[in-house]
């Protein structure tokens, strides 16, 4: 099997081959139904993939998501192609798929991101930020007061110049910044998420995106009958270069964290509050579900995240906060050049989807080190 195959490069390629499988699926299962969720406002379209092997619904059900972050989506993209062909389709499959397990794909949840190779959908929201109930008011729930003392420095409101003059200021404020109030400060400040400044990075938005309210419903509907829930939520970017982190948000002891721990604890990748690589945001799609069903549901969320160039160093900090506040403010405010534009909007892309074949088969090969083991724990409990 060619593993860099599954890697396409957009998002109208890597649609038509996740709705390939659709006749095939049909005809391997029992039960497959392919839903596609019209997003209003500009939002697009998901695709939804449900499977079962058994005419009565099990008990339990993985779901596999991609796109949150939309230019994640490719690497998450070929996760979900892959699992499907030699998992699902595959005749003669390395791993036997336990029976008493149902499967939900999502594909593709920020389409405006995945098409533009944003990270942020087409209102500058960054959608993991923003998985809130229909009445929570998020801007009033979570202020980011660290965000707002340092928002000059995250959000320069004028035009974007050259790379090496903007990367030489970047460094010196960035120091300064650090020196006054922390790196701990700062990171939690910035990455948290916030819901002040709509031209801000990790904004999260003033209410739930149309595309949070359309899925609310539509997990209510589909995971009703459903007791254990494995959510597995692909992303890349953050962590050591090549390598893998399993990141969640439950509090320590808490059922979900019990439940985790069971199913990943002992494979040496897991990060959670206490943990010196972690950071905890508000409005994560993975604590979605316990928003929604509480203690009626046992739930297992997890985020499965591959690193690219790495970024818990100093040289990889600073690079990936020059890419992420440069890519937004060229966005907002434009650049004297545009060779220099389109530099960062080429490195931004890097940063989550390298097109490095060593980082595309570690990718390959760490995602699927974990995940077949992971189901099948789940089906066992």
């Amino acid at each position: 099997m060619d593993l860099l195959s599954f890697y396409l490069e957009t998002y109208d390629a890597c649609r038509r081959a996740f709705l390939s499988y659709r006749r095939s699926l049909k005809k391997n299962f029992l039960r497959f139904h392919h839903e596609v969720l019209e997003i209003p406002k500009g939002g697009g379209e998901i695709d939804t993939y449900l499977i079962g092997n058994k005419k009565k619904v099990p008990k339990k059900i993985v779901i596999m998501s991609s796109g949150i972050h939309g230019v994640e989506g490719f690497a998450g993209s070929a996760f979900q192609r892959r699992w499907i062909e030699e998992y699902l389709l595959n005749d003669h499959p390395s791993y036997s798929l336990p029976k008493n397990v149902d499967f939900l794909f999502l594909h593709g949840i920020n389409v405006e991101g995945f098409k533009s190779m944003r990270r942020v959908n087409e209102r500058n929201v960054d959608l993991n930020r923003n998985f809130a109930l229909k009445r929570e008011k998020l801007h009033k729930k979570a202020k980011n007061k660290g965000y707002r003392k340092i928002q000059s420095f995250l959000n320069p409101p004028r035009k974007f110049s050259y790379i090496a003059w903007e990367y030489f200021l970047f460094v010196l404020r960035f120091f300064g910044i650090v020196t006054r109030f922390g790196a701990k400060y700062v990171m939690d400040a910035a990455v948290n998420g916030q819901y002040e400044f709509p031209g801000g990075i990790y904004y999260g938005g003033r209410k739930p995106e149309p595309v949070v309210r359309q899925l609310r419903k539509f997990f209510r509907k589909t995971l009703k009958k459903y007791e254990q829930i494995l959510i597995l939520d692909f992303h890349t970017g953050y962590g050591a270069r090549n390598a893998l982190s399993l990141m969640q948000n439950a509090p320590p002891g808490s059922r979900e964290d019990r439940n985790l721990k069971k199913v990943f604890g002992d494979f040496g990748l897991l990060l959670n509050e206490g943990e010196e690589d972690f950071y905890r945001t508000s409005g994560d799609f993975t604590d979605f579900f316990g928003k929604l069903f509480g203690k009626d549901k046992d739930l297992f969320p997890i985020t499965v995240e591959m690193g690219t160039f790495g970024n818990l160093n100093l040289r990889g900090a600073l690079r990936g906060s020059f890419l992420m506040i440069s890519e937004n403010r060229i966005h907002f405010f434009g650049s004297k050049s545009e060779t220099a534009a389109e530099r960062v909007r080429e490195d931004f892309r890097e940063m989550f989807f390298p097109t490095r074949e060593d980082w595309r088969l570690a990718a390959m090969d760490q995602v699927f080190g974990v995940v077949p083991e992971a189901i099948v724990r789940f089906s066992k409990i």
